[in-house]
């Protein structure tokens, strides 16, 4: 079966789901060397942030069942962003000084996301307390 390759569009929303997904011991292997080495290499992944580096390394750590989830994983952010596009009802306004702007607007031109995308993935984990839905 041939699975989409991951583009640099896609780059941000595949890096996070497989952060979360390697964080689950059984979820690559039960052998968990083999779990450590990929989370190891991930790493060293994610430093290098190019889509190519990361279609290698799902080549390489991914079966076709987990390329799978993936692909289904890519699609249903798409049409997540796709739908806060449509909705207006869901958008507040903020201040924001110049710097946090600049910072804002580099990262989701590096991850082709919204400014929205980049606050709520980068941040989620540092949130103590349960997230409203979108």
């Amino acid at each position: 079966m041939t699975h989409e390759r991951i583009t640099k569009a896609d780059q941000f929303y595949a890096t996070q789901w497989l952060h979360v997904m390697l964080n689950k011991d059984d979820w690559l292997s039960e052998q968990i060397d083999e779990v450590l080495k990929a989370r190891d290499e991930f790493k060293k992944i994610c430093l290098a942030s190019k889509p190519d580096k990361l279609n290698a390394f799902c080549e390489k750590w991914l079966s076709p069942a987990k390329w799978e989830e993936l692909d289904q994983a890519i699609a249903a952010a798409h049409k997540r962003r796709e739908k806060f596009a449509e909705s207006d009802e869901h958008h507040v306004s903020l201040e924001l000084t110049h710097r946090a702007k600049f910072i804002l607007e580099r990262l989701a031109k590096q991850y082709d996301c919204s400014l929205s995308d980049v606050i709520e993935q980068h941040l989620v984990d540092r949130v103590d307390c349960s997230l409203p839905d979108s």
